[in-house]
C-alpha cells in the first residue's frame, strides 16, 4: 500500500511543513528511525489512544483517528481469550474498561464481543472490544505498532499474525525481562524488540538491528543515552503531556498517554523535515 501517500501529507501539515513531493510505501521502522532528525521524536499512542478524548482504549476507532491525523504508531496490549481468541485489552478484568464482567482470559468471544469500551474519561462507547486480526488489518501499511503481551497471550500466534498482514518490519515487540526477550527473539528474529534497559549492555548482544532500548524516564542519563547511541541502538522513553526538547533529542521513540497534545513527530520543523524527507526518499 502506498500508506506514507496519505500518512505524510497529514503529518507535515500538522507540524507546520510542507509534504514531501516523493512519497513511496510506509518504510520498515528501522529506516524510519534512521531518518528522524536526531532532535526529533516519534509519538507512540500508549494503550492506542490519547487521555481526555472520546476513543477508548486498544480500540480500532481511536487507531482510525490517529491515522487521519498523521500519528505514526501505537502501543497495543493483546490478550487471549478461554476459546484462544486474541483481542485487544490491557486489563485482567473486564469491569474497570467495558460493559463487561469478570475475568478477560475466562470469557468466550461470543461474549466479549457484546461488551462495549469505555472511553478515557470513564464514558460507555459505541466501540466494541476488536479482535487482534481486525485491528491488524486496519493497521497493516498504515502505521507501526508496539505489542505489548499479556500474561494469556500466546506469542507465537501473534507472530504469526504480525507476519500474515505483512507487519514484521512495522513493529516492536515488548519483552519486560531476558527470559522474554530472548524467547521473542527467537521466534521473531526479523522483528525489532524493545529490551528493558537500566545499563547498555542490557540491550547489547541482540542480531543487528533487533533490539531498541526502553529506558522509560531514564531520557535523562545522559551517559546511558550516549552509549545506547554510540552502539547505534534506538532509544524508547517516555513523556507526558508536555513537549520536552532534550527527551526528543535523547529518544527516537516516545510513548506517551498524551499522544494529541504532541505533534505527531515531536521536535520536527521545516528546515528539519527536509532531511528527513530526502533521507525517507532515498
Amino acid at each position: 500500500m502506498k500508506a506514507l501517500l496519505y500518512i505524510l501529507p497529514i503529518l507535515m501539515i500538522a507540524c507546520g511543513v510542507q509534504p514531501p513531493e516523493i512519497i513511496g510505501d510506509l518504510p520498515p521502522l528501522a529506516k524510519q528511525i534512521e531518518c528522524l532528525p536526531k532532535e526529533t521524536a516519534m509519538i507512540s499512542a500508549h494503550r492506542g489512544t490519547s487521555r481526555g478524548t472520546g476513543y477508548a482504549e486498544n480500540s480500532i476507532e481511536s487507531l482510525k483517528a490517529l491515522i487521519s491525523k498523521g500519528y505514526l504508531m501505537s502501543e497495543i496490549d493483546v490478550a487471549r481469550l478461554k476459546d484462544n481468541t486474541h483481542i485487544l485489552y490491557h486489563d485482567g478484568v473486564w469491569e474497570d474498561g467495558s460493559t463487561g464482567k469478570g475475568v478477560v482470559a475466562a470469557t468466550t468471544w461470543e461474549r466479549a464481543e457484546t461488551y462495549l469500551l469505555k472511553d478515557t474519561q470513564g464514558r460507555y462507547t459505541s466501540s466494541t472490544i476488536p479482535k487482534l486480526t481486525d485491528y491488524l488489518e486496519v493497521a497493516a501499511g498504515k502505521t507501526y505498532l508496539e505489542i505489548d503481551f499479556k500474561s494469556s497471550a500466546n506469542y507465537g500466534y501473534i507472530i504469526d499474525q504480525i507476519r500474515k498482514y505483512g507487519m514484521a518490519k512495522h513493529v516492536i515487540l515488548i519483552s519486560y525481562n531476558k527470559g522474554q526477550a530472548k524467547k521473542l527473539s527467537k521466534l521473531a528474529p526479523e522483528m525489532m524488540l524493545s529490551i528493558s534497559t537500566r545499563r547498555s549492555s542490557d540491550a547489547m548482544g541482540y542480531k543487528k538491528g533487533q533490539a531498541a532500548a526502553w529506558v522509560g524516564n531514564a531520557v535523562t542519563d545522559k551517559a546511558l543515552i550516549s552509549r545506547l547511541k554510540k552502539a547505534k541502538i534506538p532509544v524508547l522513553g517516555k513523556v507526558g503531556n508536555q513537549w520536552n526538547e532534550s527527551s526528543a533529542l535523547a529518544a527516537d521513540i516516545l510513548v506517551t498517554d498524551y499522544a494529541l497534545q504532541h505533534r505527531p513527530i515531536t521536535g520536527l520543523t521545516r528546515s528539519n523535515a527536509k532531511r528527513y524527507q530526502k533521507c525517507l526518499n532515498n
